[in-house]
């Protein structure tokens, strides 16, 4: 008998093997983006025996994680989602996840997490660069540190230029609710392509999370990295906005009658809650809506679920793209008769996603959108079968300009 208890430890020692793979777990990746939650995998072994053939082993486990472990990702010092997402507005820096607010580096000596943003620190108008305040410093030749803000040095009383731009970033000036109401603009805006002239503007993010509604094209049923941080104020003369979306692959628009298809933003605004109809052609004396997707840019006239676009006059804008996405500022005339403080108008946002692959005609590479608001049926919209905003202007929110 002694082959046969040979034979049985042989068989003892494969087994044992086999449920040491099957139970050894050797960490997790950034790969498997788990977020928290509950992760189920069966995992089949199998082991052979020179004397007896095969033995095989199939184990099912189902494992619950509470936890932060290492398996979770997009949290604070934790590994980047898809996409470089992070909850909570952190950054994704070298695929680790920096909380909002925390100091990052942008290579430009540091930076400032905002709203999901790594941003630019120590110009003229944004906050100084280094957490520490002993240790804070300004980048801009001459600024100096004040109560965590830079502030430019002092023009030269012998030269007629101006102090220079600040690098492109958003300035420490709250969070906006634009549905709530939109914050008057101060000072004096110079169309270059920079939001140094909306340090003092709030601003608000719209993204495929915090969207009232997402309209997806091409049965695409996918994630949208692309975010958009928006400041918008208002004046006398209309609105003013500077606009920075974050786009890992930005499609931009071959033409102008296209527009929409492609990567891009949307701005939706009247002079007035009163008077409309519904289409943005008839009430194109009340009601404005443009479509960016730098370098192009049109103001938009919808009848009905058709549209015409039109060439926005250059003098209107300045859009770029840059390595994280593009930026687009905005200085547009009211349509209409100008509004006073404390008046209503109506209001909205959208953003494009496209990934430049086209799979349904009309909705060429756009994948989705996101709908900053998204009103009820006023019982006669033009729209026809189904409510958009860009069909019906009686959709976007009614806020008051404070």
């Amino acid at each position: 008998m002694p082959h046969t208890k040979h034979h049985r430890a042989e068989l003892w020692i494969s087994l044992s093997l086999a449920l040491a793979v099957a139970s050894c777990n050797s960490g997790k990746t950034p790969a498997n983006q788990n977020t928290g939650g509950t992760s189920a995998g069966t995992n089949a072994n199998t082991a052979t025996n020179p004397n007896t053939g095969t033995v095989a082993n199939a184990d099912t486990a189902t494992n619950t994680d509470t936890s932060t472990a290492s398996q979770d990702c997009g949290k604070p010092n934790q590994a980047c989602c898809l996409g470089d997402h992070c909850v909570d507005g952190g950054c994704c820096v070298s695929g680790t996840c920096l909380a909002s607010g925390a100091t990052c580096d942008t290579g430009m000596g540091g930076g400032v997490c905002i709203s999901g943003i790594c941003m630019g620190c120590g110009a003229p108008g944004l906050p100084c660069c280094g957490s520490d305040p002993t240790t804070q410093f300004c980048i801009a030749p001459g600024s100096t540190c004040s109560s965590g803000s830079c502030v430019a040095a002092a023009a030269d009383p012998g030269s007629s230029a101006g102090p220079t731009n600040a690098v492109s970033g958003v300035c420490a000036g709250g969070t906006a609710t634009p549905c709530s109401g939109l914050p008057a603009f101060a000072g004096k805006q110079v169309l270059d392509g920079n939001d140094d002239d909306f340090c003092t503007v709030p601003s608000f993010e719209l993204n495929f999370e915090n969207a009232a509604r997402v309209k997806e094209y091409n049965g695409s049923g996918g994630s949208y990295p692309e975010r958009a941080l928006a400041q918008v104020a208002w004046d006398s003369s209309g609105i003013h906005a500077f606009i920075h979306v974050v786009d890992p692959k930005f499609v931009p628009a071959t033409d102008l009658g296209t527009i929409y298809n492609a990567d891009g933003i949307e701005l939706l605004f009247s002079s007035t809650t009163s008077g409309l109809s519904g289409g943005t052609a008839q009430d194109s004396g009340l009601a404005m809506h443009v479509i960016i997707s730098p370098p192009l840019a049109v103001r938009s006239q919808a009848t009905g679920s058709n549209g015409n676009q039109v060439a926005l006059d250059p003098s209107l804008f300045k859009a770029d793209t840059e390595s994280t996405g593009y930026k687009v500022e905005l200085d547009l005339p009211w349509p209409g008769t100008p509004p006073a403080a404390g008046s209503q108008i109506k209001f909205d946002m959208e953003l494009n996603s496209a990934d430049g692959v086209s799979t349904n005609g009309d909705a060429g590479p756009r994948d989705a959108q996101a709908i900053l608001y998204q009103g009820s049926d006023p019982g006669d919209s033009p729209c026809g079968g189904e409510l958009f905003p860009y069909c019906d202007d009686r959709l976007w929110c009614s806020t008051p300009l404070q």
